[in-house]
């Protein structure tokens, strides 16, 4: 019976900060594309994604160096064309599909551990 309550607990936690409406709701609404169906959206996040790396891929786009400014500027390369916060930390919780990113309130002291060691 305690296993059951500490699964409960633990899946209640995850879904308060890891709910797929509202992260799909954050995504749908900070697109450049106006796109309003979640499965459109991953279509046109692919694509524009590939065409991206394939410029990292051709040195059309080159990483300087493993600074903060420089990750910055990767993500912004990556996403600047689908979503507006790319280049910025975001200030809510993220995943796609099972994949969970950094809890956003993490992010900063994460980022000052890799960047500023």
């Amino acid at each position: 019976m305690q296993k059951c309550l500490i699964l409960e607990v633990v899946t209640t936690a995850y879904n308060k900060k890891y709910n797929k409406k509202l992260n799909d709701d954050f995504l749908l609404k900070t697109n450049l594309l106006d796109i309003t169906d979640y499965k459109s959206l991953e279509l046109a996040e692919t694509f524009v994604f590939s065409l991206r790396a394939t410029q990292i891929e051709q040195g059309t786009y080159r990483i300087k160096s493993f600074h903060l400014h420089d990750f910055q500027s990767l993500h912004a390369h990556l996403f600047q064309d689908i979503y507006t916060f790319a280049r910025h930390f975001r200030d809510v919780q993220l995943m796609k599909g099972s994949t969970r990113f950094c809890q956003f309130q993490f992010i900063n002291s994460y980022a000052d551990g890799l960047f500023y060691q």
